[in-house]
């Protein structure tokens, strides 16, 4: 079992992580941080885990070549991977024969293992899966699927993502200085978002911390291979003291991980909970 790590910025002391996720800058989204090419190949030459890039940002024609040569760059760098959203990359991966396998990151689309295998038999090596499936389906992936799978175990999760500039619209319309990171309520489960606003589009992000702790026996016991921690809008020592804790577990069989719930909380999301939908009966007048 593998921790890899999103960090807001690189420090040596990630060095006892199995791997880091660096979002490429100007190519993803969704991020508190992002990381140039330089910034890349500088990590490359002092980090010798696994080191994946985000892209994931909608590819429109107008950005193909730019997203070709940078592809050709990135593979020259030698990563692990790539987090992938736009099916570009994958065609591009077969086109130029890139030797940096891919991860599907097609943030709540990834639910099931038959859609799994389905991009396995088109050359994607790993499947990041969505946060709003349960531990069993979970388990259900990784046992049935020839995919590898990546787990969140600690984030604040991205719960949506608009293309358009919301938070200016919002703000020009009601004649208001421009705020970012803009905290909302939703009416009717009077739970809290964070709204924030970049070039590339707008992201929702719930602004509770997703400690998937209470699931992290059975991924063991079940050999499952990946977890990913996202440090964004986390404070960073009580996230970095939450994944010392959980690596020795994971690594050494040391089992604190009570105080990991001290430190995070206890909200593990979906992965205890269905999601079922209902049709809902239409009342006649």
């Amino acid at each position: 079992m593998k921790l890899i790590v999103k960090p807001v910025i690189y420090s040596d002391s990630l060095k006892k992580y199995d791997g880091i996720i660096l979002p490429l800058k100007d190519f993803s989204i969704n991020y508190d941080s992002y990381f140039t090419l330089d910034d890349i190949k500088d990590i490359r030459n002092k980090y010798d885990g696994e080191i994946f890039v985000v892209i994931n940002k909608m590819i429109f024609n107008k950005d193909l070549d730019s997203l070709k040569n940078v592809l050709l760059d990135i593979d020259k760098i030698g990563v692990t991977g790539i987090f992938y959203y736009d099916v570009s990359v994958l065609e591009f991966k077969k086109e130029l024969n890139l030797k940096a396998d891919l991860v599907w990151n097609a943030n709540h689309m990834v639910t099931n293992y038959e859609t799994c295998n389905y991009y396995f038999s088109k050359g994607v090596k790993y499947a990041y899966l969505s946060n709003e499936i349960t531990l069993d389906e979970t388990l259900e992936i990784n046992k049935k699927s020839s995919i590898t799978p990546m787990f969140t175990m600690v984030s604040k999760p991205v719960v949506g993502t608009s293309f358009r500039h919301l938070l200016t619209n919002y703000y020009k319309a009601h004649n208001k200085e421009f705020k970012n990171n803009l905290s909302i309520k939703e009416s009717k489960t009077k739970e809290e978002f964070i709204v924030s606003e970049e070039n590339d589009g707008t992201t929702f992000r719930f602004n509770k911390i997703l400690n998937n702790t209470r699931c992290l026996k059975k991924l063991k016991d079940n050999n499952f291979p990946y977890l990913v921690f996202i440090e964004d809008s986390i404070d960073s020592d009580k996230f970095y003291r939450a994944l010392d804790i959980i690596n020795d577990y994971v690594k050494n069989d040391i089992d604190n991980l009570k105080d990991v719930y001290d430190l995070l909380g206890r909200n593990t999301g979906f992965s205890y909970r269905k999601t079922i939908y209902r049709v809902k009966k239409h009342e006649k007048n």
